[in-house]
């Protein structure tokens, strides 16, 4: 014998906060030999962590993120030439904290050959584990709401929960923004806006459950 039961979905919100913002810094120096690129870029990569760090970046908040060389092709013809590159790769709590770092490295990059280049990268979120169990605890009811509907439409009453099958979180896209690029010129104004600090973004996520409830003998 079959037993009867009633499957439902049941959903909640899950609201998860930034916990890190992410950057990815491209350090670029144009030379006319290899050599001179090679090490104008790797002095200028030691420049820019000095300057990070003593503008509240920690050493544990940078990680290395590669390196490449190469000669663009409209050079080949005009003149020799080199590019080298360098990436620094960012993660830090406080969004003001990295702005400020990021606007610090400005005057190092006034040469014209130097070229910094920001791209923000989407941050991390996170929700304390009372969230997270309140929601699935959400998710649960809700589940035994629209079944408890199905089961008053049929006539029949829900027993005990016979299967639950969590389905994920579904939305929430990553939250992120566009980069910025700083190139040899003159140095920004001192009258410069002063930053506002915003509330921290949030993203908030659907969990989702596949419930079965048994149906009570009659």
């Amino acid at each position: 014998m079959i037993d009867s039961y009633i499957e439902v979905t049941g959903e909640s919100a899950l609201v998860e906060q930034v916990n890190t913002y992410r950057a990815d810094l491209s350090i670029s120096v144009r030379a006319t030999t290899t050599d001179n690129a090679i090490s104008e870029a790797g002095a200028l990569r030691d420049d820019c962590i000095r300057v990070l760090k003593s503008s509240g970046i920690a050493p544990q908040e940078m990680s290395e993120g590669g390196s490449a060389i190469w000669q663009p092709w409209f050079w080949k013809k005009a003149k020799p030439g080199q590019e080298r590159s360098f990436r620094i790769l960012i993660a830090c709590s406080e969004a003001k904290r990295l702005y400020g770092a990021l606007d610090a490295l400005q005057p190092i990059f006034e040469h014209q050959r130097y070229t910094l280049s920001v791209s923000m990268l989407a941050p991390q979120f996170e929700s304390s584990d009372d969230a997270r169990s309140a929601a699935h605890t959400a998710a649960i009811a809700n589940a035994r709401k629209k079944a408890e509907l199905i089961a008053m439409e049929a006539k029949v009453r829900l027993s005990r929960v016979n299967q639950i099958e969590e389905l994920g979180a579904c939305g929430g896209d990553d939250w992120g923004f566009g980069g910025m690029r700083a190139a040899g010129g003159p140095p920004m104004a001192d009258d410069q806006p002063v930053y506002v600090e915003l509330e921290g973004a949030k993203r908030v996520s659907t969990l989702r459950y596949r419930v079965r409830f048994g149906i009570a003998a009659a």
